[in-house]
């Protein structure tokens, strides 16, 4: 499931559970590569929901946000464990791309080294 996120103090409500791993999908409404890998994000968050907490936010609305993470680029995942930035992924990528590059992050964050 992917929770969408209305407001700043939500989004920090949201990094302050401090889930073992995270993960926020920055887009803009009009453009196309924001587009395609929203529909990526959310096929990876239908078949990883239960090792990853996902939630999207519309740029346009979250220029505090943006400025405290240094949103400089659409789309841009950022990545958290236990509450803390870890990573960035800016640009668009596939869902065989996105389980690769999460595959680190899961291991670490439940306790399993591959």
């Amino acid at each position: 499931m992917i929770e969408t996120i209305a407001d700043a103090t939500t989004f920090r409500q949201i990094v302050q559970r401090r889930d073992p791993l995270f993960a926020v999908l920055f887009h803009g409404g009009r453009d196309p590569n924001s587009h395609k890998i929203r529909q990526v994000f959310e096929q990876f968050a239908g078949t990883h929901g239960r090792s990853i907490s996902c939630a999207t936010m519309e740029y346009d609305d979250w220029s505090r946000v943006v400025e405290d993470y240094r949103i400089t680029a659409l789309p841009t995942i950022l990545i958290f464990t236990d509450g803390e930035l870890r990573d960035r992924i800016v640009g668009t990528r596939t869902h065989r791309e996105l389980v690769t590059y999460f595959a680190e992050y899961m291991s670490v964050a439940f306790g399993h080294r591959s």
